[in-house]
């Protein structure tokens, strides 16, 4: 692995940007895209697209969209022992919390601290009883800390490269390992003409409720889309079949929650796989990324998902496998290359 690839994930997986404060993502973003693109635009939630014109007019538009927030909490009450109230933005397991290292967001820098809990919500559970702790004695000592109602919090989960340097683990994995993906699609492209306009980058919001990517898909109005994205490995217990295993490559993604995909995508996709010897896996999700509603706005959009699977999503440590982000990386690249109109639209007549 490059290692500017693991800087990039580095930088991007430590920025704090929980659902509806994602701006510093944003602008890191915007700072890698300027030199790749011929143009970056924004929807009014905050999602960001870096453009590549092909200089045809009505050109067929291709959006390749990852998501840019993290799961993380917010405070919601400041108590008189020092101690904070949250609640929890995004899906975050209950039983993932207890004792676990966090960061709040201030207007000045991150204030660190844990989440605590009494015996009897530690037993149960039960995070809607636990606080988080950053050491301070009362109250006033909080707000001297620059800490206010409403801030941000996420897992204070650092990135760590694992054992021979094949696996690394950190938060906010799910999904900033597509927006790092992105970025070096458009690298890889750069000095390659495109016979439509290509817009790359990341939506806000889809960890409560897929917000940015109904908006950044009305901004852009695709007529092909690909969606990057890092889905729950289930192979713990190392079952062979198991649905999502470190690496064992890219997913095809067959069946989730929110999308049926378009099988003539998913064919074309697999079989460019098995020609380039990119390793892949067959994959099946009971959630939902901003495919859902990509695919679906207005009169319909084909739509793949290009993903790779990790382990312990949406914790401070999330476990992905550099090789599955090679893969990735290639197959993405390939697709992308090979597009063109007369392709495009089969794939919007595939099921006539």
């Amino acid at each position: 692995m490059k290692t500017k690839t693991l800087s990039l994930l580095e930088e991007f997986t430590q920025i704090i940007g929980i659902s509806g404060d994602e701006k510093q993502v944003s602008q890191a973003l915007a700072k890698q895209y300027k030199s790749l693109c011929d143009e970056i635009v924004y929807d009014n939630l905050g999602s960001i697209f870096a453009v590549k014109r092909c200089g045809k007019p009505n050109a067929k538009r291709v959006m390749v969209c990852a998501h840019m927030d993290e799961v993380g909490f917010m405070i919601t009450e400041i108590h008189n022992n020092g101690t904070m109230s949250f609640i929890k933005i995004g899906n975050t397991d209950d039983a993932s919390m207890h004792a676990q290292r966090v960061r709040v967001k201030t207007n000045h820098e991150a204030v660190y601290g844990t989440i605590i809990a009494e015996d009897e919500a530690i037993q149960k559970c039960n995070g809607k009883a636990m606080r988080i702790d950053v050491g301070a004695r009362n109250a006033q000592e909080v707000k001297e800390m620059g800490i206010r109602v409403g801030d941000s919090v996420v897992f204070d989960g650092p990135f760590q490269v694992l054992g021979k340097g094949n696996r690394v683990i950190s938060k906010a994995f799910q999904n900033r390992f597509g927006c790092v993906l992105g970025i070096e699609l458009l690298e890889a492209l750069k000095d390659i003409s495109l016979p439509f306009d290509l817009y790359v980058g990341a939506s806000v919001m889809e960890e409560v409720g897929i917000r940015g990517g109904i908006t950044a898909t009305g901004l852009i109005q695709p007529d092909l889309g690909i969606v990057l994205d890092c889905s729950l490995a289930q192979d713990i217990k190392g079952n062979e079949n198991a649905n999502g295993k470190l690496g064992e490559g890219v997913l095809i993604r067959y069946y989730d929650k929110g999308m049926m995909p378009n099988r003539g995508l998913l064919q074309v996709f697999e079989t460019l796989c098995e020609k380039e010897a990119i390793k892949h896996q067959p994959f099946y999700s009971m959630g939902q990324n901003d495919a859902a509603w990509i695919h679906k706005l207005f009169s319909g959009c084909p739509t793949l998902n290009i993903c790779i699977c990790g382990r312990n999503s949406h914790t401070a440590n999330t476990m992905i496998d550099l090789n599955d982000y090679a893969c990735a990386k290639q197959s993405a690249i390939s697709f992308v290359k090979q597009l063109d109109e007369k392709q495009i639209q089969y794939y919007k007549e595939f099921n006539r």
